[in-house]
């Protein structure tokens, strides 16, 4: 009989953090209390965790970390926006979406945010 081998990426925790910071201190938050916007384990052992609890064996972690430097907090804006989805504005009415929108960027830029933090663990396992 043959191990299979497993693979999981997860978000770290620097994932994206200047970008939900600011986003969060922007956002007309009634729309969005209460809603779960995301989860990600927070750290390799959590993730190795999950791997230990399935019975997986010769278990391998990497973090990996880069930073997108952007000129103006506008595109900074626009880049998590688009690689996000903006799936946070699903809850907001339709007539209100696009002033929001703005209102963030508008936020992003005044606070000069110009960095979107990817952080992602990757481990790798064997069951056999």
């Amino acid at each position: 009989m043959l191990d299979t081998a497993v693979s999981v990426g997860a978000h770290g925790p620097e994932h994206y953090w200047e970008a939900i910071d600011a986003y969060f201190r922007a956002i007309t938050k009634r729309y969005v209390i209460g809603y779960r916007l995301e989860w990600w384990p927070r750290k390799e052992t959590e993730v190795k965790h999950m791997l230990i609890q399935a019975g997986l064996t010769d278990i391998q972690t990497q973090r990996i970390i880069w930073r997108n430097i952007f000129p103006t907090g506008g595109e900074a804006y626009d880049f998590f926006a688009a690689i996000s989805s903006a799936f946070w504005y699903a809850k907001f009415p339709q007539e209100r979406r696009q002033k929001d929108y703005k209102k963030v960027r508008e936020y992003f830029e005044r606070k000069k945010i110009t960095q979107v933090t990817d952080d992602v663990i990757l481990v790798h396992g064997r069951k056999p």
